[in-house]
This record gives C-alpha cells, structure tokens and sequence, in this order.
C-alpha cells in the first residue's frame, strides 16, 4: 500500500532546502498573526473582533445595555476591514450570488405541495404475513 504521497512529500522538502526556502527540514510553515483584540470601555474586558462582532455586540447588550461603539469603539470599522481583506466572507458574501441556472433550488411552494400530495399513500403500511 502507498504510504500517501510520503515520497512526493520529501521529494519537495528536499527542493526547499535546496532553494533555501523554509526550516531546515524544508517545510514551509505559515505563521498566523494574531487576532484582533478590543476591550471594553466599561467592564475592561477583552474579546475578540471578528467579521460580524457577534459576540462583541451580546456582550455590549447583554451586560450593559449600549451599542457596539459606546462599548468597543472603532470595532466596527476593524471588522469591516477583516471582512474585506478575507476571501471567504469579503464582499462575495455581501453580494447576493447571481442564480445561474434561473430557478430557485427549492422551486415554488405550490409545485411542493403538489409533488407532497402526488407521493403520498393514505393507508396502512403492509406488514409481513
């Protein structure tokens, strides 16, 4: 049994440290900046900013009854950032998908019920005899 791209593996290891590139076993390993921390004006507790502030806005509602500004200013704009600087949820996500295929994928709620009342048997299951 192959033992899962181990020789592909270190055939490309070898060529990074051939080139210089990465540790000195020739991986390359990505290193994540930390994330973005605010506190709160109120409490002094620190969370963390993320694209939709869901935890930073429960906390500025729950706890003292204000907004995402008067608690954590500046907030909002750092998240409007994260979001437009990160493939996944940046402004793809804003944008309603345009629908290719030109008809929704659940259909109309009426074909539904036609399709429901069409498949349906209305009787007792048949059992072993």
């Amino acid at each position: 049994m192959p033992e899962s791209n181990k020789a592909a593996k270190k055939r490309i290891q070898k060529a990074n440290r051939a080139a210089g590139i990465g540790d000195e076993t020739g991986r390359i390993v990505r290193v994540k900046e930390a994330p973005k921390m605010a506190m709160c004006t109120v409490c002094q507790i620190e969370l963390k900013i993320t694209k939709t502030n869901t935890e930073l806005k429960a906390h500025a509602e729950g706890k003292h009854g204000k907004t995402l500004e008067e608690c954590f200013p500046g907030a909002g704009a750092i998240a409007a950032e994260l979001a437009a600087s990160r493939g996944k949820g940046g402004a793809a996500a804003a944008a309603p998908a345009a629908n290719k295929g030109g008809k929704k994928k659940g259909g109309d709620i009426g074909d539904l019920d036609d399709l429901l009342a069409a498949g349906l048997n209305v009787g007792k299951k048949k059992g072993k005899k």
